[in-house]
């Protein structure tokens, strides 16, 4: 049998290991995280939030390292694969990264994995890293691995396939990218086969290239000292680190 899978978030369950398949090394990534918010904030973080955690896979290794966390997003599905990660010690809240309010300050706050590239425009952008920065307390620090700038894009885009298997099945997942003025536009296609059926998903994301200066705008603009490092050891996606620091004597 095969059907068309009503959203790209019905493919939660497979993301985990599609992406291991690729190389991807959420332990190294997560201290590479750590190390650098300990310098940046001049100590260890004692609570952190990672703001679009996803699966869960980053904030696991937080959790192992840093006093108290929390997480959030959007997607009940990758939330619920989170949920089962981490246990019921760990909160974590559905909620859209352009505008939240939980309420409290923490050490840290990170959005990782280029999440911030599924903002719209501008706008959106400047929403998302302000209510990111309205979380990060006196002296604290935000992190954010950001999406592609103009300068990274691959000239003529890129074509690929990856693919993993489980004890459910295979998935596999064929992708094409082209520019279109100032957006990456990249297509997906997405086939999973178990023992119930095959079913595909084919999507098209259309993602805003920023530069670092307008990254870095949008730091400043919340209060925050910013900074950018275009090479991070350690970090898979190789897209730098975009940085904020409050200042210790700031308000909370």
């Amino acid at each position: 049998m095969t059907h068309q899978a009503p959203s790209y978030h019905d493919l939660a369950g497979w993301y985990d290991a599609l992406y291991e398949s690729t190389g991807k090394d959420y332990v190294a990534e997560a201290r590479t995280v750590l190390a650098t918010l300990h310098e940046v904030g001049g100590a260890a973080p004692t609570s952190l939030l990672d703001a679009a955690c996803g699966t869960g896979r980053h904030l696991e290794v937080f959790a192992a390292e840093v006093g108290e966390v929390a997480g959030l997003d959007v997607s009940p599905e990758m939330l619920a694969i989170a949920a089962g990660r981490l246990g019921p010690d760990v909160p974590l809240y559905e909620e859209d990264l352009r505008a939240f309010d939980l309420g409290r300050t923490f050490d840290a706050v990170t959005c990782l994995f280029s999440s911030i590239g599924h903002v719209e425009d501008e706008t959106e952008l400047d929403s998302a890293v302000a209510a990111m920065a309205a979380h990060v307390a006196p002296g604290g620090v935000l992190l954010i691995e950001p999406w592609l700038t103009p300068d990274r894009v691959v000239p003529g885009g890129i074509r690929k396939l990856d693919h993993a298997q489980t004890e459910e099945g295979v998935v596999a997942r064929a992708v094409t990218s082209r520019e279109d003025g100032d957006h990456l536009v990249i297509d997906f296609g997405w086939a999973v086969a178990t023992t119930g059926g095959v079913a595909t998903l084919e999507e098209t994301h259309r993602l805003p290239l920023f530069t670092r200066e307008r990254y870095l705008a949008a730091v400043e603009a919340t209060g925050l000292s910013a900074q950018w490092r275009d090479d991070v050891p350690g970090l898979t996606t190789g897209r730098g680190l975009l940085l904020g620091h409050r200042d210790p004597g700031g308000p909370r």
